[in-house]
Order: structure tokens, then sequence, then C-alpha cells
């Protein structure tokens, strides 16, 4: 499959490296030479300079067998005309990074020429959103239609599962606590076994149907918080559709934001919140207005670093669970580790996003696993399978990968050593990144 990514930004910078590690033809569009000499030490791809709306640099680069064409840069026109311009050259799946409302009437994107539209903003927001309401998660992933969901959990000292190995943890909670199928443990990713065992601070991901999965992380704390008040720092256009959201679920709302134009906007639009007009930095305006009593504590403001510095504060100060917004990706791992509960990046999730409607062979959909390294694949067994009929316990799976969940007729399995795969099953497989090939031939062709 042919994918070519206009924008060698952070999100085509990123998109290009997830892509590339699973398929071969990549293609890499950008203007800026000084941009594309940078990335090109880190990138394994074709990197064509050229304009991404020039219907000369295209046709070069072959529209007409381009399986996937995602325009990325930071500028939502040109993005728009490159997806316009690949769609009269003959691309199949057109995607583009469109941020402004104006563009779009009730979240759809209503031009022609493009198959799908990803406003960064609002992905972050959802991100959040699902790590709030899921108060135990640190990250929450949803494959199969919703029905297979993953979530990220730190293991808290004192907790039900601290110290015990995956085989204990079965034996005394069986079908009653989900998968664990990927530990994080420093800055290491382990793809675990039996005998691994769980430590306090270890960041874990869980896999299994919703129910089941977000029950269990009531094990992975040693105290539950029930989200019932939030404060938002940022009443930009993020902050107001998070606020938004969390008042129609019945969550009391403070939103605090240093610029008195957009304070008195998000009071007009959100008559249930209390908008507060302060610098979200400012412990004694934080205090007075009980921070300690809020169950989250969420800053997306237009400034990083202020982001940063008011969740470390905020979690000093008592906050239940703090959420940073971050453009720097690589800062998403290390926020943790100051104290912040977890960390969003728009331009990481859009990547990540786009990134699973890259299919090849027996490969539903893929996306890496947060800043773990590890890769998530959704695929289809294959009837050319050597191994169908055999017990999983019977195979030769490929090392450092593991099946995290099986969905035979609709229906979400937790696979175990008995289990049998049909031509025709889905699963979704954790696997550390240099494995994902081998786990993709296995599904394809079928090794025993």
């Amino acid at each position: 499959m042919k994918i070519v990514i206009v924008g060698a930004g952070s999100v085509g910078f990123h998109l290009a490296a997830t892509i590339s590690r699973r398929e071969h033809d990549v293609i890499l569009v950008e203007k800026e030479p000084a941009l594309l000499h940078q990335v090109s030490e880190h990138l394994d791809c074709r990197l064509v300079l050229g304009s991404g709306v020039s219907p000369q640099t295209l046709t070069e680069v072959g529209m007409g067998n381009c399986g996937l064409f995602a325009a990325v840069t930071d500028k939502d026109e040109i993005n728009i005309i490159a997806c316009q311009t690949a769609h009269a050259l003959g691309a199949k799946v057109k995607v583009a990074r469109v941020r402004s409302e104006e563009y779009y009437q009730d979240h759809r994107l209503l031009l022609d020429g493009i198959d799908l539209a990803i406003n960064p903003d609002r992905e972050a927001v959802h991100a959040i959103r699902e790590i709030l309401f899921q108060t135990g998660a640190t990250e929450v992933h949803d494959l199969a239609g919703g029905k297979v969901r993953i979530i990220g959990a730190r293991v808290e000292a004192d907790s039900r599962v601290e110290g015990q190995t995956l085989s204990d943890i079965n034996k005394s909670l069986g079908k009653s606590i989900a998968l664990v199928t990927t530990i994080v443990r420093g800055d290491t990713t382990l793809i675990p076994r039996g005998n691994t065992r769980i430590l306090a601070d270890d960041q874990v991901f869980m896999a299994g149907p919703r129910s089941v999965v977000d029950r269990s992380l009531i094990y992975f704390r040693s105290s539950s918080r029930r989200l019932t008040r939030v404060m938002i720092v940022g009443a930009n256009s993020m902050g107001r559709e998070l606020a938004r959201d969390l008042l129609a679920a019945g969550v009391k709302v403070k939103i605090i934001d240093r610029n008195e134009e957009k304070c008195r906007l998000a009071s007009e639009q959100l008559k249930g919140a209390l908008v507060l007009h302060g610098e979200g930095t400012n412990s004694e305006l934080l205090d007075s207005e009980g921070i300690r009593e809020m169950d989250g504590f969420v800053s997306v403001s237009g400034d990083e670093e202020t982001n940063i510095m008011a969740c470390l504060l905020a979690h000093h100060l008592g906050a239940g669970k703090t959420v940073c917004l971050v453009n720097r990706s690589d800062y998403v791992p290390l926020l943790p580790m100051l104290g912040v509960d977890a960390a969003v990046s728009p331009r990481l999730s859009t990547s990540a996003w786009i990134a699973r409607f890259v299919k090849r062979g027996a490969v539903i959909s893929a996306e890496s696993l947060g800043y773990s390294g590890a890769e998530i694949l959704q695929l289809r067994v294959g009837k050319k399978c050597t191994w169908l009929g055999r017990k999983l316990q019977e195979l030769e799976f490929p090392p450092d990968a593991m099946i995290g969940a099986v969905l035979q007729h609709g229906r979400v399995l937790t696979p175990r050593g008995d289990t049998v795969l049909k031509a025709g099953d889905e699963v979704v497989v954790f696997a550390l990144p240099d494995r994902a090939a081998a786990v993709e031939d296995f599904f394809a062709g079928g090794h025993p």
C-alpha cells in the first residue's frame, strides 16, 4: 500500500515514523528543505522536496496507486487543496488535518475530494474526556467499533495486584480482571508472561470487553474517586468543548483563564459552569476555589509551560487527577514521572488516528500504544493459516507479542491456552515494533 504524507512537521513526522515501521512504500512530501533535512536522519522512508498542492509534484510521486493520502501541514487551506488535487489525480483515500470550525457543519467537513477530516483539538478533547471518566486510567483506546477497550493504568502501592505475578492474579481474580497485555517499567516496555510480577508505579495496559476492562481499574488503585468536580485551565475552544461535555454528564465545572474576553464568551456559552478570571498557576486562587475537592484538573491553555506548571501545582495541592495538554509529543512520557497523571498531545493523537487507516494483508487497523513503543494490531485470521483448528498453547507465536482479545461472531473473548481460532475471526495483538511484521505474516499466511 502506497502512502503519501504532506507535511514534515510534528504530525507528519510521527505519522511517517509510525507507518514506515509497518509499510515500505511511504513517501513524505515537504516544501521546506531545512525541515526535510532535519527529519531525514530519523525516518526510513522516501523524502520528496516539493509542494503538496502542486499537481506536478503529486503526479511524480504517483497518485494513481496511492492507497492513502494524508495532508497534515499546520495550514488548513493547504491540506484541503492538497487532498482535492490528490483526488483529481486518482488517490484512493484522502485525509486532511483541518482545525478551523469554519469548514465544518455538525462536525462534518462539507468539501468534495476529502474522505476524512480530523480536527486535532477535538481528538485531544475526546482523549481527555475518556481519561477523566475512567478515573483510574491514564490512556484509553477503543477498537472494533468500541467492542474492544484498551486502558492504561498506573499501579499504586498497596493496590490489590501490586507485588503479584500475573499467574497469581489470574488464579485469585479469574475472569473478573482484564488481560494485562503490556507493561511499561521505567524506559522498558514488556510483553508480560505468567511469571511477570506487577510492581508499584508500573504502567500497565489491559485489553478486553469494555465492561470488564473498566471494572478492572479498581484492582490497580489503592482507592477510587468518582468524577463529580473538575477544574479546567483554559477558556479557549478546547476548554469550552470539554466543559460542555462534562456539564452534560452532570459534572460540576470551574474554568479559569487569564483572558477576560475568553472568560466572557465561556460564561455566555456555559450557563452551568463557574468561570473565573485569573491565572491557572496562582496557588492562592486554586486553593481558595477548592482544588483539594477536585476529582479532576485539566490544563488546556495555549501555553504549554502554563499547562505543565498548573498541573504540577494542582497535583501538589491535592487534586484528584491531573491531565495536561502539551504540543511536544516527547513530553508525554516524561510528565507522569513528575506527578502529572496523564499528558495528551493533539499532534500525537492526530497521527495515531490517521495511522489506523493503513491496511495491509491481514491487518484491519494498527496504531501505537501511547509512548510505550508497542504496537496494537487488529488482524483478521486468514483462510491459508496452516495452524487453523489448533489450540493457542500449541502454536509457536512470535516472541514479544501477545493476543489480547478475540472477536468471534461479534463477541469479544479473552484468549486462553485452549482457545481455537477460526478463519474470519479477528484478533487484537500487542507486539514490540520489531515483531509487528512477524505477527502480520503469522495471520496472513500462517506459521505454526
